[in-house]
């Protein structure tokens, strides 16, 4: 286990020490006067510079949102900005949905429960996966990653009841899956059923859930994009079936049958006979009934939305539910986001913000392109398919020229009640994406994942493009205010972080097009991996909030971190910037306070370290920091020169 003997401790959100030196604690140093005073919501799991941002904006838009209600403010010509507004009134008419009560779900529940047997499920599957309502396999539409051009079917196992698949073989699982009986079994007493057929469903579904869990890939595993590429022949896909006529559900569902099937994990679809089977019918119907129940509680009535939190706070810790106007702007977004995303976008963000926020990218680009020009361990080889790839990146900034047809079908109305709206927009996504299946690849689109109003930042591998949504460039990550290097360290360490994406132990197996493709030598591939190993290595094992970290699963995204901080302290240089200001502006980004129950979820199956570990083992990989603050042997941040990692 390690600590790296940072004095005043990693900076686990208990821990406030105004008076560390930044020399023995940058995160501390920085973060201690707001760490001291900062206050998680009480319906919220966590609070800090991405979550204050997300406040903001939604209080904003949430304001935009009741002056579009109430006919105070003009509703501007944003093609379905309309069709969200109406959806955020459904929403948030309780008075309806209370008098509704669990009715509206009424018919649907009934066509799960009303499933007598394996055949019966077999001869009503097409319409469970149309009828967005619960099924125990995904099939979708997406980009073939060997031939981004086109899109390819794509085969997964479901969500499990627990957060990740890993979670299962951890301690808290019982207890936490006996929280999760119980608030399904509220559920359907609410619904109607028995207290007894209640608790033999909520049984059964768990018993099916545990079973499903054996053959799932953990998220440290998934966390290998290119190793969810399994294309599998029709034929064989088909054959791994025995029990389900997976030939007809596919002809019923698509324009056609494809000629291969990518399956995300194989292991899944190997025992996929042990899950689907008439000897475990009854478990599996509960399972759909369970997950069902779960999944759409929340659009009913304040009564099913209380009795759906249970299980929400004992994972995440938030105290209490969101207030329901809150609630109600989340589900247009849920549903809309891209739209109101657009509307943010065009109001909120500026040209002037945009063309600044444009340069800084270029400027790190121009920075990422001379690092590669002069990395001391690529071969001409490698180091030119690497400088095609980083020419090849599209930026995409502030907000898309378009969005998806998808929104033109997507319907609202006002006659039906909410849960009706939601599972009918649900089934019109579902018949979408099964169209595209012959459609032409648009790369110009952004995706439903980052639409403007958020607050993130991301790179797709098969498009090669970084995206900066509206909602992030503003403070603290950036402003017209900041100095640059101020910038630097906030937006473009962000920056810089997105780019190293395109060559992390992920991206680096994709090349300029998307494509799945070796582009490296032998050798240069060993080094780059024994690089990040070495980055395995100094975040593995770190004790942080009490728990364990694991350094594999958060590789990726630590490479990613050591590079966009490099290359923003670099352009900083270049600038004739100030390098103090650049790791200030690099702490401050990722102070956070969370409960204790949302640190040992997000340690378990998030990608990312956790954020005072981002800024001070970040840091101390960097040579600069170093000069910049004078940190010396026996300071707190120092870490010996060879213990100190350098990729990109």
């Amino acid at each position: 286990m390690k600590s790296f003997k940072i004095r005043g401790g990693l900076g686990d959100s208990a821990v406030v020490n105004p008076d560390v030196k930044l020399q023995d604690n940058l995160y501390l140093a920085i973060n201690s006067k707001w760490l001291e005073h900062a206050e998680i919501p009480a319906d919220r799991p966590m609070i800090g510079g991405f979550t204050e941002l997300d406040i903001k904006i939604k209080k904003q838009l949430l304001q935009d949102f009741d002056n579009f209600a109430s006919n105070d403010k003009v509703l501007p010509k944003i093609a379905n900005l309309d069709k969200a507004v109406r959806l955020y009134q459904l929403a948030l008419d309780f008075k309806q949905r209370d008098a509704d009560g669990a009715r509206p779900i009424q018919a649907d529940l009934q066509k799960l429960t009303s499933l007598k047997n394996f055949s019966d499920f077999e001869k009503h599957a097409v319409n469970l996966v149309k009828g967005a309502l619960a099924f125990p396999f995904t099939i979708n539409t997406d980009v073939d990653m060997k031939n981004t051009a086109k899109n390819a079917l794509y085969f997964d196992s479901p969500a499990t009841f627990l957060p990740d698949a890993g979670n299962y073989q951890d301690s808290s699982a019982d207890e936490l899956l006996a929280i999760f009986e119980k608030q399904s079994v509220d559920l359907l007493e609410l619904a109607g059923f028995s207290e007894n057929d209640s608790k033999k469903y909520a049984a059964n579904a768990i018993k099916f859930d545990k079973l499903l869990a054996k053959y799932k890939k953990s998220q440290e595993e998934l966390n290998d994009i290119a190793g969810i590429y399994n294309p599998y022949s029709l034929s064989d896909f088909k054959a791994a079936f025995s029990n389900l006529n997976i030939e007809q559900l596919l002809n019923d569902l698509l324009p056609n049958l494809p000629e291969k099937v990518i399956v995300i994990e194989p292991k899944f679809l190997q025992h996929i006979n042990k899950l689907l089977n008439p000897d475990n019918f009854e478990e599996l119907k509960s399972w759909l009934v369970v997950t069902f129940i779960n999944q759409y509680a929340i659009y009913l009535s304040q009564e099913f939305r209380e009795a759906a939190f249970t299980y929400d706070h004992a994972v995440y810790g938030a105290k209490e539910l969101k207030s329901q106007a809150q609630h109600a702007y989340g589900i247009a977004n849920n549903i809309l986001g891209e739209v109101i995303g657009l509307y943010y976008g065009q109001t909120y963000f500026g040209p002037k913000a945009k063309a600044d926020v444009e340069q800084m990218i270029r400027k790190i680009l121009a920075t990422y392109k001379a690092r590669l020009q002069t990395n001391d361990w690529l071969t001409p080889f490698t180091q030119k398919q690497a400088l095609k790839k980083l020419n090849a990146i599209t930026l995409k900034i502030g907000y898309p020229d378009k969005l998806s047809d998808l929104y033109d079908q997507i319907q609202v109305s006002s006659d039906k009640s909410l849960y009706e709206n939601i599972i009918a927009a649900n089934q019109t996504k579902i018949i979408h994406n099964f169209n595209q299946l012959n459609e032409p690849i648009d790369r110009t689109l952004w995706g439903a994942d980052l639409p403007a109003n958020e607050i993130n930042a991301g790179y797709n591998p098969t498009n090669n493009d970084i995206t900066f949504p509206a909602g992030i460039l503003q403070k603290p990550f950036y402003s017209l205010d900041n100095t640059l290097s101020e910038n630097l360290g906030g937006i473009g360490a962000v920056i810089g972080h997105e780019i190293t994406h395109a060559f992390d132990p992920n991206g680096s197996k994709f090349d300029e097009v998307g494509n799945i493709r070796n582009w490296w030598s032998d050798e240069d591939y060993a080094k780059f991996n024994e690089l990040s190993q070495s980055e395995v290595t100094l975040f593995d094992g770190i004790i942080c909030g009490g728990i364990k970290t694991n350094g594999n699963l958060t590789v990726g995204e630590n490479v990613a971190d050591l590079g966009g901080l490099t290359a923003a302290v670099e352009t900083a240089k270049k600038e004739n910037g100030n390098l103090q200001e650049v790791f200030q502006s690099w702490a401050k980004i990722w102070r956070g306070k969370m409960t204790p129950q949302v640190r040992k979820t997000l340690i378990a199956y998030d990608p990312h370290a956790p954020r005072e570990l981002r800024t001070n083992v970040t840091a101390q990989s960097i040579d600069d920091f170093y000069t910049a603050f004078d940190i010396k042997p026996g300071d707190g941040m120092w870490l010996d020169p060879e213990k100190r990692v350098h990729i990109w």
